[in-house]
């Protein structure tokens, strides 16, 4: 009869022991990492933000410049239209001086008798404006460019205004990004040293970076 292959029943017990052994490490260091498969998640939405915060940075501070060249623009017409208000006062001021050292003595003035211009069919001569309807149509330049220059003054204003809150919002998103990116950053390191702290960090810094977004697309209005 062939011989029966004796095993050595401690050495089998040994390599039993050392498989459950490992196994065992295997299924603890499993526990204690098992939170790195959601890193890759906690990352990819913080990507999505990220994007979102940049497209939106850049539309808004173009939205602004925007903005800001057209108050540039109502100011200089404001400003042309102080000008002319001004133009139009000196002249007003010069005609109704001049009215008033010029002014003849009202007995001096010459008679002059209506029907003896009329006859001989002579047409009238052309007679240029008086002083009177020069300052009264000064006057009324000078009130249409004082109406204007209220009316240009609150458009740039309002122009001034819509690029300062668009400037604040870019301010937002621009922030948004760099907290969102400083996250992502802090998830890698997390993934490669297995450091769970860290990784908690990476989602406190992406959530202020979140809010900083949320905020931003708000005030913005999407």
């Amino acid at each position: 009869m062939p011989e029966e292959i004796e095993v050595e029943t401690t050495e089998l017990q040994d390599a039993i022991d050392e498989l459950h052994k490992e196994r065992s490490e295997r299924v603890a260091e499993e526990k204690l990492t098992h939170w790195t498969r959601y890193i890759g998640l906690t990352t990819a939405i913080l990507a999505v933000f990220a994007a979102v915060g940049a497209l939106r940075s850049g539309g808004l501070i173009n939205e602004a410049m925007i903005s800001q060249l057209k108050a540039s623009d109502k100011w200089n017409e404001y400003q042309s239209a102080r000008q002319k208000t001004h133009l139009y006062t000196l002249q007003t001021n010069a005609i109704l001086d001049g009215a008033v050292a010029f002014a003849p003595h009202p007995e001096a003035a010459p008679k002059t008798n209506s029907k003896e211009k009329s006859k001989g069919g002579e047409k009238p001569k052309f007679r240029p404006k008086s002083a009177e309807d020069r300052v009264a149509d000064y006057e009324k330049q000078i009130a249409t460019e004082e109406e204007k220059s209220k009316k240009l003054s609150t458009e740039a204003k309002e122009f001034e205004k819509e690029a300062e809150h668009l400037k604040k919002a870019h301010e937002m998103f621009a922030q948004s990004v760099a907290f969102i990116q400083v996250a992502i950053a802090l998830g890698a390191i997390s993934a490669l040293t297995k450091l769970k702290p860290v990784w908690l960090m990476s989602i406190l810094v992406g959530a202020a970076g979140l809010v900083l977004c949320v905020m931003g697309l708000i005030n913005s209005g999407f």
